[in-house]
């Protein structure tokens, strides 16, 4: 049994989110993916659900792929994201390669 926390950097009345962190009951910190990846599932509302590999979800938003790719970086910053959108499977590389607006053809 464990839970996640959330750590916020309060300064000048503005608060910020600043880390998330694993523990355990006696007070272990666990990394949030232990396998090092994590899966973000996108939903066209851009709804998000962020699981480790073993099907274990840790996160669950509405602000899109950024907040997602954020709280991952913010849980444990050198893993691998992979991202389930439209159903289909990529590396969060090329989810961001696809969003990326084409270029004019007119011109």
């Amino acid at each position: 049994m464990f839970c996640i926390y959330n750590e916020n950097l309060i300064v000048l009345n503005n608060a910020r989110h600043y880390r998330q962190f694993r523990e355990t009951r006696d007070g272990d910190r666990l990394p949030v993916f232990p396998d090092g990846k994590a899966v973000i599932f996108i939903d066209s509302n851009g709804r998000y659900r962020v699981q480790s590999l073993d099907g274990e979800v840790v996160f669950i938003g509405c602000g899109g792929i950024d907040e997602a790719v954020d709280r991952v970086g913010y849980a444990q910053p050198d893993v691998e994201i992979e991202v389930i959108a439209d159903g289909r499977r990529m590396t969060l590389e090329e989810y961001e390669k696809e969003r990326e607006p084409g270029e004019d053809e007119s011109t």
